[in-house]
């Protein structure tokens, strides 16, 4: 077989040199994954230039299971594989529209063959894999982040991911940064009801001060299965401050004191004046704060 597709390879590559090629530019437009159960179009593309198309046939594996011959009546066929609905409703000479109900059996290469009339009969072969999936039927969950944390706390945090096949790819993020790989640990476990797989990712680290924004640290977990399915939980924390008491202000003690000043003794009066006057303005020092308020 090998053989006889590196002879077309070069009948090719000779008509190609020569002008008269007539089958080229063959691809096809298969997803990479799809879920179980769901409507999956595929394309075979083809330019035939001037030659007429004799037949289309598609393969899942090395089994034929769809054949397009313009020619024939009617022109589709299906040659049944269980586990590969073909809707035809939705498939012609270049689209095939397929339920894949069995990942077991859907899953794997497909191939088209595209074929040209006579005069050239040349034929191209294009390869493919699909994968058929059963996607998580809710998003991961997050558990142990705690409410606040401080500097030097030690961070640790579990991501699950419930009944898919296969596992769902877990991956953590700090800040919207992608976490180091040696602080994630993953396991897988298989015993789901209906051989389904639930993914486990454990976070672990010790909180440093630039891990807070603006006294915030977030934690996010994605969990993703090839490009058809990406689901993600973010949790926050904030940044533990050491609480302070702000210090009661001294308080101002205000002591009013009364100064008493002694008259000067005058040589010219009597005593008794000087001691009549000294006692009338003791008096008016102590009574005046009294009166004023």
């Amino acid at each position: 077989m090998d053989i006889f597709r590196i002879s077309i390879r070069i009948y090719v590559i000779i008509l190609t040199t020569k002008g008269l090629l007539c089958l080229r530019n063959v691809h096809v437009v298969v997803p990479e994954a799809v879920e179980r159960g769901s409507k999956v179009e595929m394309r075979c593309l083809y330019d035939l230039e001037q030659e007429d198309l004799y037949s289309v046939k598609w393969y899942r594996g090395d089994r034929e299971f769809y054949r397009y011959s313009p020619r024939d009546v009617p022109p589709l066929r299906i040659f049944g594989i269980p586990g590969i609905e073909v809707d035809m409703s939705e498939t012609d000479g270049e689209r095939l529209t397929i339920i894949p109900a069995s990942p077991q059996v859907a899953e794997g290469q497909y191939t088209c063959e595209v074929s040209a009339d006579a005069p050239s009969f040349l034929t191209a072969q294009v390869h493919t894999h699909m994968y058929v999936v059963d996607l998580p039927k809710t998003g991961p969950t997050m558990h142990g982040l705690r409410r606040r944390y401080k500097p030097g706390m030690k961070l640790k945090v579990e991501c699950i991911s419930r009944d898919s096949m296969p596992a769902a790819n877990l991956s953590f993020f700090i800040n919207s940064e992608p976490a180091h790989s040696q602080h994630v640990l993953h396991r897988v476990d298989g015993k789901s009801p209906g051989g389904l797989m639930t993914a486990y990712s454990t976070i672990q680290f010790i909180v440093q001060k630039h891990h807070f924004i603006r006294g915030k640290i977030k934690i996010r977990c994605t969990a993703n299965m090839y490009t058809i399915y990406l689901q993600s939980l973010e949790k926050s924390a904030e940044e533990e401050r050491v609480p302070t008491t702000p210090s009661s202000p001294p308080e101002v003690h205000e002591a009013i004191v009364y100064s008493i000043h002694r008259l000067p003794e005058s040589n010219s009066g009597p005593v008794t004046s000087s001691g009549t006057i000294f006692k009338m303005l003791l008096i008016i020092t102590l009574l005046l704060p009294t009166v004023l308020r």
